[in-house]
């Protein structure tokens, strides 16, 4: 039996056109972590059909793609300008200062990123099944 897992993809296209295409499918399904990374959670079945569709598309000789099992994404952590700044890509907890800046009569709480994005791809898988 096939488990369910989180996959993070990233690809490297040298042609804007099929960056395009590959960017497009990716999108449709697909969670956004920055221009070409993404995660997408699934069988292992479906995520190698994935990567089918997008090898389909890419020029073997010119263009790369990669896509390594990951336990979850706020297991992955990313810099933002230098390495002194690591943190995870997503967290469930609040630091000392969004704790303070915490007021919900001002402010109503936001879902987490992981939340909005998860949330986004099963209506989207949803829809499809509907259809």
């Amino acid at each position: 039996m096939a488990q369910t897992g989180w996959y993070m993809i990233v690809y490297d296209i040298a042609d804007e056109k099929r960056l395009r295409k590959v960017h497009r499918v990716m999108k449709s399904n697909g969670l956004p972590v920055q221009r070409s990374v993404f995660f997408y959670s699934g069988h292992q079945k479906a995520v190698n059909q994935l990567l089918d569709k997008i090898a389909a598309v890419m020029s073997k000789e010119d263009d790369d793609l990669r896509a390594y099992p990951v336990r979850h994404p706020r297991n992955v952590w990313a810099t933002q300008g230098s390495v002194l700044d690591q943190a995870p890509l997503c967290s469930d907890s609040l630091t000392p200062d969004q704790k303070k800046a915490k007021n919900p009569k001002k402010r109503p709480e936001k879902r987490s990123w992981l939340k909005r994005m998860t949330r986004r791809l099963l209506d989207r898988k949803h829809k499809k099944e509907s259809k």
